[in-house]
This record gives C-alpha cells, sequence and structure tokens, in this order.
C-alpha cells in the first residue's frame, strides 16, 4: 500500500527498562489501528520467565512458618512472584537459595541455573532474624506466554508447592496519537507508544517482538482465506526489502541532497537558512540549535519548525 511506504520508527527516549517510540506517518484512523493492537499484543503475547514451583527445606505446605524467619511461606512466595528472570532458552531450569543466620535474603542471593540471570535483584525475599535460622528454597523457573494458574501444576512430589505465574515481561504501555505532517499532507497519524519492562527484554526488542507477532499473525489470516504460504512469504520478503532501500537510498541520498527552497516550511524560515548559507537538507545535518537562532530573523517559531520538518527525514539537530 503506498500510503505505508515512509513509515518510519523514532527514539524519543530510551533508557534502561524503558522507552518512548514514534511510528510515523500514518494514514488517518491507522494511528489507533496499529497503537492498540500493538499494545495488546505487548501485554498478552512476549515470552517472559518466573517461578513456577518451589520447595522450601522443612516445610511440607504453604502455610507453614520457620522458625528464625520473619515471613511466613505465603509472604515469601508472594515477594518470589515479583522476581524477574532472563532465561536464554525455553528449557526448565533449577535455582536455589541457601541462606542462614542472621540476613536479609535478596533476589540477587539466588543461586542460577546456566543461562539464567536475575534482572530484579534488589527484591526482599526474606528477612532471617536469628543466627540459627536456615533458609533453603529450591525453585523452579520456567519460560511461557500470559498468565499460568497453579492448578494446572503437578502437586505429586513431597513437598513441592506449585506457583500462579505471570510470564508477561511488560511493566507498563502507554500510547498517544498525535498528528503528523508529510510534506503538504497535514491529515496524518502519529503513534507514540511508551514501553517499560521488566528487565529480561529491551523495550525496543519488545516493540519488535510486537511487530514480529502482529505481521506473523496476518499472514496466517491470508493463508487462512486461501492465499499461498509461499506467496505470503515473498509479500513479507517484499516488504522488507522495500525498508531497506528507504533507510539505505532514500534517507542517505535523496534527503541530504533536498534543496532548502523546496522545502515546505515558510519563506521567513528559508531566508534565514540560506542566509546562513544552509542550501541543503545535507548542510544542516551537523547544526546545533544556537547556531539556527543565530541566523538573520530566526526565532523559536522558525526553529521549531524546522527541526518538526527534519524529523521526518531523520535529520536530529544538536542540541536539540
Amino acid at each position: 500500500m503506498e500510503a505505508f511506504k515512509d513509515i518510519k520508527v523514532t527514539i524519543r527516549e530510551e533508557e534502561g527498562n524503558s522507552g518512548l517510540y514514534e511510528i510515523s506517518p500514518l494514514p488517518r484512523g491507522y494511528g489507533h489501528t496499529l497503537g492498540n493492537a500493538l499494545r495488546r499484543i505487548l501485554y498478552s503475547s512476549l515470552r517472559g520467565s518466573g517461578v513456577t514451583s518451589l520447595k522450601v527445606k522443612g516445610v511440607q505446605h504453604e502455610y507453614s512458618t520457620i522458625e528464625g524467619v520473619q515471613e511466613d511461606i505465603v509472604s515469601i512466595i508472594l515477594n518470589l512472584k515479583q522476581v524477574k528472570f532472563r532465561v536464554d532458552s525455553q528449557e526448565v531450569k533449577k535455582c536455589r537459595i541457601e541462606a542462614k543466620g542472621k540476613c536479609v535474603v535478596k533476589a540477587s542471593d539466588i543461586i542460577v541455573d546456566a543461562g539464567v540471570s536475575v534482572t530484579t535483584p534488589d527484591i526482599v525475599i526474606a528477612n532471617l532474624t536469628d543466627e540459627t535460622a536456615k533458609l533453603v528454597i529450591d525453585m523452579t523457573v520456567e519460560s511461557g506466554v500470559g498468565y499460568r494458574d497453579a492448578s494446572m501444576a503437578d502437586r505429586t512430589a513431597e513437598g513441592m508447592i506449585p506457583l500462579d505465574c505471570d510470564f508477561a515481561p511488560i511493566e507498563k504501555v502507554s500510547l498517544s496519537i498525535e498528528q503528523a505532517r508529510k510534506g503538504q499532507e497535514t491529515d496524518l497519524d502519529s503513534v507514540v507508544i511508551g514501553v517499560v519492562t521488566d528487565g529480561s527484554i529491551s523495550p525496543k526488542d519488545a516493540l519488535l517482538n510486537s511487530a514480529s507477532i502482529l505481521q506473523e499473525f496476518a499472514g496466517k489470516v491470508l493463508v487462512a482465506m486461501g492465499i499461498s504460504k509461499k506467496e505470503v512469504e515473498e509479500r513479507v520478503e517484499e516488504i522488507n526489502q522495500v525498508e531497506e532501500v528507504e533507510v539505505s537510498v532514500e534517507e542517505e541520498d535523496d534527503a541530504k541532497d533536498l534543496r532548502v527552497e523546496d522545502l515546505p516550511i515558510s519563506k521567513r524560515s528559508k531566508t534565514g537558512l540560506l542566509s546562513g548559507g544552509y542550501k541543503t537538507l545535507g548542510d544542516l545535518r551537523n547544526a546545533t540549535v544556537e547556531d539556527l537562532l543565530n541566523l538573520s530573523g530566526f526565532g523559536n517559531k522558525s526553529l521549531n519548525e524546522v527541526v518538526e520538518l527534519l524529523n521526518q527525514y531523520g535529520v536530529n539537530i544538536k542540541g536539540e
């Protein structure tokens, strides 16, 4: 579809486990269509990891207490449910806690299996209040999608306590639809989507995986409607080739040679840029906010107009 050929994803913010991304320009109405689809997939369909069962030494069931441990077993279970893991495979992993003496047991004290790391190390699991206290917990860590009820687990092993587990690695998704512009077209949508993860996956990868799931689902619908799998795969390959051309050719070559006098900005802004020696879009790549504000007749209004336009071509003014 011609209207979707120039879509770009811009990273507005990205720090640690959170990121803010803009997808634009989109035809009017498609902002909500795409944004809501991605948000639902982010919350429901990404693979994550968590504790699915545990066995506490000397304890037969979850309604027990341990001498010298401040928390009862139910409280320890609730704390362990908050612990998040990064697992490099879909295999079932075994982890363990061994603590004794007066101490605070945190998620960072978990002895992990190969290919497993704890992404929430500061979560407090238990407080041992006596020098003679001991806490030994064997845990099963699994990967999955969505929510798994403890009633689905096997409880035949003596002392084994199954846990409910929410595998979703996404903590929060924010979504807003803004107005976008492309040349003289102003009746366009822009999706601004914020993603906060539990640390087991980066926000960028979470968004990429969601888009891939959406694409795969759409492909299955096409197959179900009678289009051959081979033709669907060819369409996907064609889309990917178009995206590569736009990034490597259009942005790097066409955009930089675009003349200032041909830009869809006010005459005042064009005059200011030309007076400063900026003749093409490529000339602005190394410009700073201070450079532009020092141009003759170039104020904040002209600056905002130029910055907004340049962002559409993937050119970011330094000091913005």
